[in-house]
């Protein structure tokens, strides 16, 4: 009987501790910007290379243009897991603001894609340009 509840215990946390991880691949770390780009640092949190990156890099004010849709890609990408990766991109539209970025989807080394849903809570960047000190 003990081993039967300590058994039942056991499956209860390790559920728990399973569901309160989190689901995303790529940590986003930190974003910057720049005058006329900016920089998005993240990390590799899979087991996989990976091959194709996308963010969703979205102006906090205004409308997107198609053109400016797939803006932030990393199409022939190698980077490897557990290590820190900076990638820079211009301004949606070219003129310099806050940009919103998310990761969007993750091509592994082995031919699967990786989409965020709405359960999983992947974490955002608010990347403002820096003000010129004039």
């Amino acid at each position: 009987m003990a081993k039967t509840f300590t058994l039942a215990v056991m499956v209860v946390l390790m559920t728990a501790l399973a569901l309160a991880a989190d689901p995303c691949p790529v940590e986003l770390v930190s974003g910057a910007g720049e005058s006329d780009a900016f920089t998005i640092t993240f990390m590799n949190r899979g087991k996989l290379p990976i091959r194709r990156l996308e963010f969703n890099c979205t102006p906090a004010r205004g409308q997107l243009k198609k053109a400016d849709r797939n803006h932030c890609i990393e199409r022939n990408a190698y980077f490897q897991p557990s290590t820190q990766y900076t990638v820079r991109y211009t301004y949606p539209g070219g003129k310099p603001g806050t940009v919103i970025a998310s990761l969007r989807s993750v091509l592994w080394g082995d031919g699967h894609e990786w989409k965020p849903s709405k359960r999983y809570n992947c974490r955002t960047l608010r990347i403002s340009p820096k003000k010129s000190g004039k």
